[in-house]
């Protein structure tokens, strides 16, 4: 969704927590060549829900293990894709999963 490339061509935004400060909810549906939203963990302070469909090539996500901490995020998603993310450390995977809910 965000290629390194492009972001670098835009060095300030690399360095801006605030890229995606507004953003509550993100829905992707029905995207089978998506492997990656983006490669490292980004700011959400204001994500609430995301949703995951049709989409069995992403296996990656930028969060983290604070991703969830002190707020309600919710991810949608199949049982069957939810097992296949790639977590970059438990830690993540850990915190992230009372967030999880199966669609």
């Amino acid at each position: 969704m965000i290629s390194e490339e492009k972001l670098s061509e835009v060095a300030e935004l690399k360095g801006n927590s605030n890229l995606f400060s507004k953003l509550e909810f993100l829905h992707l549906n029905n995207l089978p060549k998506m492997k990656t939203i983006y490669p490292h963990a980004l700011l959400f302070p204001q994500l609430k829900r995301i949703t995951i469909l049709k989409c069995p090539m992403l296996k990656k996500f930028p969060l983290n293990s604070n991703s969830a901490k002190g707020r309600r995020l919710v991810i949608e998603g199949d049982e069957g894709w939810w097992k296949d993310v790639g977590w970059k450390d438990e830690s993540t995977q850990i915190a992230l999963l009372s967030s999880y809910k199966r669609l």
